[in-house]
């Protein structure tokens, strides 16, 4: 038995900003299905937020008050039910969607971008859209004796564990108001602005710091309290917006950003306990001989007393600041134990496989 493992691809529709290109990722998500599916008897896990409907769905309130703040001339889209988003991402990503249609053993685990997926009847609609898969919030393999647990790892971040959390609201924000409001204002001279690159930003909060670098100081200041108050009519800020406003600095935001940005340490010290028998995993998972997570959008690996701990990362092209290159990278996990013995081997896609790290459980 063989499991390939990829998370965070982010399939979204072709709107304002897209973190998954079909014409990239969408031929290597095709190569690889075709891969899994002349693998006699393999699966597919497709570990969290295979699809970004929250980057589809406007903010719950503020987004009328917010435009109309900065001058955007942009009436509120409206909220979609789960078939319309998976249409509409079909639609927009051909390519990748009907490579997924054709995995003949498919395992697909919901994430805090598409936790519409553990809702009931999430299965059925997939299906009309054309995709046959298992739904498990928690995935436990077992290979040549080795317990595998397979999570988002969502369930490690306060701000993303439920639906309707404070990351939730920040994606809304940044996808369907910032995005529309900078490519309404444009660039200034001299400066290259690439809107799609809010997106990208990991921790996402850094959003303020890059654009006090794309936009003139007046500007900026009449975003940046627009931007407030709308995170703060939808919850990601707990205080009244009559004090949020007014006291908030970008020094603040940014020490924020400071926290928000060791999320993928805070993530690796959970699942070492975990591994470890000092933690106990979401889902009534068992204690794992390897434990794999996504969630984070930074690759890790880690072997704590003989135990593997792996996150995979993310598909989408990650940025940290306004102006660098992009990351890339496209990994991929596989399980198997072709002599008997438990082995995980990590890829990169985008670099023809090239190897990035290798276990093998001990005989």
């Amino acid at each position: 038995m063989t499991v390939y493992v990829i998370s965070d691809l982010h399939l979204d529709e072709q709107s304002e900003a897209q973190l998954f290109r079909d014409q990239r990722q969408g031929r290597e998500l095709a190569a690889l299905c075709e891969r899994v599916a002349r693998d006699d008897g393999a699966e597919l896990v497709l570990l969290g937020d295979c699809f970004d409907f929250t980057a589809m769905l406007p903010p719950q309130k503020g987004l009328e008050r917010f435009f109309r703040k900065l001058d955007v001339p942009r009436e509120v889209p409206p909220r979609r039910k789960l078939p319309e988003l998976l249409a509409a991402v079909a639609r927009s990503n051909p390519v990748g969607f009907e490579a997924l249609s054709k995995v003949p053993r498919l395992t697909i685990v919901p994430g805090n971008h598409d936790h519409l997926l553990a809702e009931p009847g999430a299965a059925e609609a997939l299906k009309a859209a054309g995709i046959v898969a298992r739904i498990e919030r928690s995935v436990v393999r077992e290979l040549a004796g080795s317990q595998i647990v397979l999570q988002h790892g969502h369930e490690f971040d306060e701000g993303n564990e439920e639906p309707g959390g404070s990351g939730e609201v920040m994606t809304n924000a940044l996808h369907q108001a910032v995005i529309p409001f900078l490519r309404h204002r444009g660039a200034l001279p001299n400066v290259k602005m690439e809107p799609d690159r809010i997106v990208a930003l990991r921790p996402e909060e850094a959003v303020v710091t890059v654009l006090q670098r794309w936009l003139d100081e007046k500007t900026f200041r009449k975003f940046f309290r627009a931007f407030l108050r709308l995170l703060a009519e939808n919850g990601y800020l707990p205080r009244p917006v009559s004090f949020v406003t007014g006291l908030i600095s970008v020094d603040r935001v940014r020490s924020a950003i400071a926290n928000a940005d060791r999320l993928w340490e805070n993530t690796a010290s959970g699942a070492i306990d975990a591994l470890d028998g000092k933690r106990k995993l979401p889902h009534d998972a068992p204690r794992p001989d390897a434990l794999i997570l996504g969630h984070t959008h930074v690759l890790d690996w880690a072997v704590p007393k003989g135990r593997l701990y792996v996150n995979l990362g993310t598909w989408t092209e990650r940025v940290v600041d306004a102006s660098s290159p992009p990351d890339t990278t496209l990994p991929l996990l596989k399980l198997d134990a072709p002599d008997g013995r438990f082995r995980a081997n990590l890829t990169d896609l985008a670099h023809t496989g090239q190897e990035l790290q290798t276990f093998t459980a001990s005989g």
